[in-house]
């Protein structure tokens, strides 16, 4: 039979059986979920003796493993008392050794069970890689001991995987019901309204943060700061998404299509970022100024430099250009912005979503 379908109430001529082998089993339960311990993290901290499989050192030699539960190349494994392992004297006077603490599915024999894998002494000991093989052995590490040179005390590290809350979706207003999830949950907002975007958002120990827009980029208008004049030939134009958790792309584009300079009323001409930087550090953007018939005494095209402070934690980026006067001058405020040119800014910045 070259189909073979399971698990059915019976078995019949069309390739569906009822019984299904250990094999069959970890086939099908793998596509269920990873190898993981069977608890999730959903608090903002935790200490190590706290976890499931919780290991400590008694002695020099021994280790001690609590109670857990686990997820190991298909199949579920329970420990329900403490369990201990002698780990194996290393002499090397110069060498340590990195052992595994694994638990380890025996498909043949049909058990999962825990287990100590020795590594070898060497100058930069690496511990053995566990086994993978479907149909045979499938170990998933859950610590991992360093075993010093002249015999000395054990060190373990925990390096069991665990799981996480599950994402949730909501229709509209994520950013709201989001207050609801545990920590540590991946929250789509599908924007079913229309209103606000679709996006992705997490919430985690500092709090809610968008992380992803999944949709189109959001538009909005920049404003052109600190300009004496407002003609009505003046167009701005922006974009904005969300391309990790409180870091943000953008693009703005000003168009001077009037016959009218514009000049700064106080300080540098400056554009607007869709939402408030973090000022903990300075930021810095490139841009360029498009000016054809090279009017109010600037360049055909120009390199433009956008600045933000440390400190400055709002959304004001003001705009440098290279000095008219010479290169040894360096950067100087924009003061004007010729008729008939444009200026184009975009970057990466971070935001200050967590209001740092």
């Amino acid at each position: 039979m070259a189909e073979i379908s399971f698990p059915f109430n019976q078995d019949n001529d069309r390739g569906g059986r009822q019984a299904v082998g250990q094999g069959d089993w970890q086939a099908m339960a793998q596509m269920w979920g990873g190898d993981r311990v069977a608890a999730k993290l959903t608090g903002n901290s935790y200490t190590g003796a706290a976890l499931p499989f919780a290991i400590k050192v008694i002695g020099d030699r021994t280790v001690e493993v609590s109670p857990g539960e686990a997820w190991v190349g298909g199949f579920f494994y329970r420990l329900d008392a403490p369990i201990s392992f002698d780990i194996g004297a290393n002499f090397d006077p110069a060498k340590d050794r990195r052992d595994t603490v694994v638990l380890r599915a025996d498909i043949p024999r049909g058990s999962v069970n825990m287990a100590v894998v020795q590594g070898q002494p060497s100058a930069n000991p690496i511990a053995v890689q566990p086994q993978r093989k479907p149909g045979q052995e499938w170990e998933l590490v859950i610590h991992e001991l360093k075993v010093p040179r002249g015999n000395g005390r054990v060190e373990p590290f925990n390096r069991a995987p665990f799981d996480m809350p599950t994402p949730v979706a909501f229709p509209w207003n994520a950013g709201d019901s989001a207050n609801f999830v545990p920590p540590g949950t991946f929250v789509y907002d599908l924007d079913s309204d229309a209103r606000h975007g679709q996006q992705e958002l997490f919430r985690g120990r500092d709090g809610l943060v968008p992380s992803m827009t999944l949709g189109k980029s959001f538009t909005y208008t920049p404003q052109l700061i600190n300009a004496s004049s407002d003609p009505k030939g003046l167009v701005c134009r922006g974009r904005w998404r969300w391309i990790a958790p409180n870091t943000a792309w953008f693009s703005v584009d000003y168009r001077n299509d009037s016959d009218a300079e514009i000049r700064t009323r106080q300080d540098a001409l400056s554009f607007q970022l869709p939402v408030p930087l973090n000022g903990a550090t300075g930021q810095a953007f490139t841009g360029y100024l498009l000016n054809i018939d090279e009017r109010s005494g600037l360049p055909n095209m120009a390199g433009l430099t956008g600045m933000a402070w440390a400190g400055q934690r709002g959304q004001t980026v003001r705009i440098l250009s290279q000095s008219a006067n010479s290169l040894r001058d360096g950067l100087d405020y924009l003061l004007v912005f010729p008729p008939r040119a444009s200026i184009v800014f975009s970057g990466i910045f971070e935001a200050n979503q967590f209001n740092e």
